[in-house]
């Protein structure tokens, strides 16, 4: 894949983002079937609305352009607070979390009614894009960005959209594409079972009202209810789900354009936004999806030339840092901009096999098999042949309990679980348990050391301790502390944890924080 058919796609992608929002912004939270045929908003031409759905990417895209590979999910928190002005439901949340201590991933989980909500499968386009043709990347950068406000039905809604997108770059197939999504969450979730009972609907033959129907009876959503007096309500036969539970259905409405659109590209988009709810996220990544599918270049004028490339943004808080001359911050006023930013990133973010630079310019390699796969199965568990891995993927990560954390490091990988929750009472024991996995860098056996350390008025029962870590698939070590608070003073204690392996430079921390109840 070379540099102008990458540059195509990446335009059709963004390009089809704002279109698709811009013609779902008027019909987003509102409750109905419509029949609109055409942008409704007066003025667009060369002003499309500026919309959260695209904004928020470019907080990530200045997070990737730093930092590269090394983008996690602490990197993008950090991004998300200082650049990200809205702080609405979901967004509120996350950043009112991460200010109080609270870190990632629990922050997107701890007291958010909005984690299983829509706003961040919005943010899917820009890792399909760094990552073209390796979802199992994309959907890893897409956990990241999701934990910051979202959890389960959000964040599976955020990983199906990366895989789906980064695999289209090379995949045109609507209906296989649909399926290596799939493979990326859970089977019992119900973003993943609305989108079968979409597909099942299109397979049986049903008409696109008859499926339109089945969704909102059997897929409860909330989203228009929360914008919708309730004596204005149309649809009183759907029940409705609780408030902030919206993804699982949206995306089935997207997959229902995606389907019942056939490759079209405007017709999908109406499919969609004609469903009403959140009009404007539904249309934008359905034909996001089928940009990055057809190329800009074959996208219908119709619909692409009044935004004319256009980018207006209103959810970044660049003022702050536009008052100094050094920043570095990267605000593209068009989606051609947009693109070539994109393109000069993706080295930074693949690894150096799944690229080269040659006559054509850049040129990715993707993956031979998009689909998500347990590659450490090959052998028997425990066996030699299956070699550590220097990162937690999709699944690890979105199988974690919603309170842990979990760190790479440069010779292994930490996952800490509170075994109750994040809360403490003085004079009331709890516990955290450390799982620590070979990573496959030192190719030898390590024998760790954790010694654990905190402040006056906490005990820790077991203050140090030594334990072996074999280089074999599967291999994993674990070890409990008992925290006991007995007379701390405040509202907040920290624990910091220091492993250390005898004859490697490395230093390798980690610091948990509790919370007075």
């Amino acid at each position: 894949m070379d540099r102008q058919l990458l540059r195509d796609k990446i335009l059709g992608c963004f390009n089809g983002k704002n279109v698709g929002g811009t013609l779902g912004a008027p019909l987003e939270g509102k409750n109905g079937f419509f029949d609109i045929e055409y942008f409704i908003q007066p003025n667009i031409v060369n002003n499309p609305p500026p919309n959260d759905d695209l904004d928020l990417q470019i907080s990530s895209l200045n997070a990737a352009r730093r930092f590269g590979r090394n983008v996690n999910s602490e990197i993008l928190a950090e991004y998300y607070n200082i650049f990200v002005n809205p702080s609405w439901a979901e967004y509120g949340v996350g950043k009112s979390n991460l200010r109080r201590g609270i870190p990632t991933p629990i922050c997107g989980y701890h007291a958010n009614s909005y984690k299983d909500s829509c706003g961040s499968f919005i943010r899917s386009e820009i890792w399909a894009c760094l990552c073209p043709g390796h979802p199992e990347l994309a959907t890893r950068y897409a956990y990241f960005d999701s934990s910051i406000d979202h959890a389960d039905e959000g964040t599976y809604g955020e990983v199906f959209w990366a895989a789906m997108q980064s695999a289209a770059f090379v995949e045109s197939n609507v209906n296989k594409l649909i399926d290596i999504g799939l493979s990326y969450i859970p089977q019992a979730s119900a973003t993943y079972k609305g989108i079968k009972l979409v597909i099942s609907c299109y397979e049986s033959g049903k008409s696109y009202e008859e499926a339109r129907d089945i969704i909102f009876k059997e897929i409860a959503g909330a989203f228009s209810y929360q914008h919708t007096r309730l004596k204005d309500i149309k649809l009183t036969e759907y029940a409705p789900a609780p408030a902030g539970f919206d993804a699982p259905q949206n995306i089935a409405i997207a997959i229902l354009g995606l389907l019942y659109g056939e490759g079209d590209f405007g017709k999908s988009m109406l499919l969609a936004v004609n469903c009403g709810e959140d009009a404007d996220c539904t249309a934008g990544s359905l034909a996001a999806t089928l940009g990055i599918i057809l190329g800009n270049s074959s996208l219908p004028e119709k619909w692409i030339k009044p935004i004319n490339d256009v980018i207006v943004t209103a959810s970044l808080n660049t003022l702050d840092y536009g008052m100094t001359m050094n920043t570095p911050f990267f605000l593209p006023k068009s989606t051609q901009e947009l693109a070539d930013e994109i393109i000069r990133c993706i080295p930074k973010m693949l690894t150096v096999e799944a690229y080269d630079i040659t006559e054509n310019g850049l040129e990715v390699f993707p993956k031979d098999d998009f689909y998500c796969k347990d590659t450490e199965e090959v052998y028997y568990k425990g066996a030699f042949g299956n070699r550590g891995r220097e990162y937690f993927n999709t699944t690890e990560l979105l199988s974690m309990p919603h309170y842990s954390v979990y760190k790479e490091l440069s010779l292994f990988k930490i996952q800490a679980i509170y075994e109750n929750d994040f809360f403490f009472e003085n004079g009331k024991e709890t516990s955290v348990k450390l799982k620590i996995y070979d990573n496959g860098e030192a190719k030898i056996q390590h024998w760790l050391t954790i010694r654990a350390y905190t402040c006056a008025g906490v005990e820790i029962k077991e203050k140090a301790c030594t334990l072996p870590l074999g280089n074999c698939n599967g291999d994993v070590t674990e070890k409990t502390f008992h925290i006991l608070p007995t007379q701390v003073e405040g509202d907040k204690f920290d624990v910091i944890f220091d492993i250390s392996m005898e004859g490697h430079a490395s230093m390798n921390l980690l610091k948990l924080s509790f919370f007075a109840k």
